[in-house]
C-alpha cells in the first residue's frame, strides 16, 4: 500500500465531528503518518472497552493518554489497575488544574 494511500486511508476511517480524543498517529512499514490521525469521538467513551497487548507495546501509556483527556474538561474517569501502573495518574492530572 502506497503512503499516501495508507494515511488518507486510515484518517477518512477514523474522521469524526465534534469532540474526539487523539490516540495517536498510524504506522505503515516502520513509519509514523502525521496525516493518518487515529481518534474516537467523546460519545462512544461511555462504552466497554478493552486494551490488550504483550508486555511493552504501551496499554499503560494508552490508558494515561485516555484518562488525562478524558478529566481534561472534568470528566469522571474510573480505570480498574490491578498492579498499580496507573497510580502516578492522578497526581499528574491533579496537578494540570
Amino acid at each position: 500500500m502506497a503512503s499516501d494511500e495508507f494515511t488518507t486511508r486510515i484518517a477518512s476511517g477514523y474522521a469524526t465531528s465534534g469532540a474526539a480524543i487523539g490516540l495517536g498517529r498510524g504506522m505503515h512499514d516502520g513509519t509514523t503518518h502525521a496525516g493518518a490521525v487515529v481518534q474516537i469521538p467523546v460519545a462512544m467513551c461511555n462504552r466497554h472497552g478493552l486494551i490488550a497487548g504483550a508486555t511493552g507495546t504501551g496499554k499503560t501509556k494508552t490508558l494515561q493518554l485516555l484518562a488525562e483527556q478524558l478529566s481534561a474538561p472534568g470528566g469522571p474517569v474510573f480505570a480498574a489497575d490491578v498492579k498499580g501502573d496507573l497510580s502516578g495518574v492522578f497526581d499528574m492530572l491533579t496537578k494540570k488544574k
